[in-house]
């Protein structure tokens, strides 16, 4: 019978505990490796552009109504910056809260909404120009931009919108767009006047 050698066993456990080591040790760093691989984030697939204008659905009790107006004030918003030159990034967010919070944070120069979306306090901060009436029993809806009042930005964007919406007024631009969703002979005639009550500012 063949005897083992005591000093190769030792040699022969020294090498068999030498290689578990070293799997350990590749198992160890293959998840070293893992854990520390980059994560996969919007900047890597691509620059990601904020927002210059946000606005927001709105759910009122007439769902149908208010899908209409949201298209139109939208198409008259871009119309209006097409016109002057100008293509700002528009985001239209699920909800008022989220939309007015971009603006408030400063994430965005300008909103598409309503003067009544401000507070009284927050009004002194913002430059509203009035765009779109709705009838409403005996008063108006008011579609508005609301512009970042100490923005560099939203005052270049400011100067467009206004320049751009004269110019789609003077066109026919407007009235088309207008007629696109609500049909023939049902802008009232005096609407230019009436978006200049709203608009003092404009000569």
């Amino acid at each position: 019978m063949k005897q083992n050698n005591p000093l190769h066993l030792a040699s022969s456990s020294l090498i068999s505990m030498m290689r578990l080591l070293l799997m350990l040790s590749l198992i160890m760093c293959s998840w070293s490796a893992v854990a520390t691989a980059p994560r996969v984030t919007a900047q890597m697939l691509g620059e990601e552009k904020k927002a210059d204008i946000v606005g927001y659905q709105s759910i009122p009790l007439n769902g149908t109504a208010n899908e209409l107006n949201g298209k139109l004030s939208l198409e008259i918003v871009t119309e209006a910056f097409k016109a002057s030159g100008k293509k700002p990034i528009i985001d239209i967010l699920p909800s008022k809260e989220l939309a007015k919070y971009a603006l408030l944070k400063s994430d965005a120069a300008a909103l598409i909404g309503s003067p009544g979306d401000l507070t009284a306090k927050e009004k002194n901060q913002y430059d509203s120009i009035t765009f779109y009436l709705i009838p409403i029993g005996s008063g108006e809806q008011q579609f508005s931009m609301i512009f970042r009042k100490m923005d560099a930005h939203a005052k270049e964007l400011q100067k467009a919108f206004i320049d751009g919406l004269k110019k789609i007024i003077i066109t026919g631009k407007y009235l088309e767009l207008f007629e696109k969703y609500h049909g023939k002979g049902k802008l009232s005639t005096d609407y230019v006047s009436r978006l200049k009550h709203y608009n003092p500012s404009w000569k």
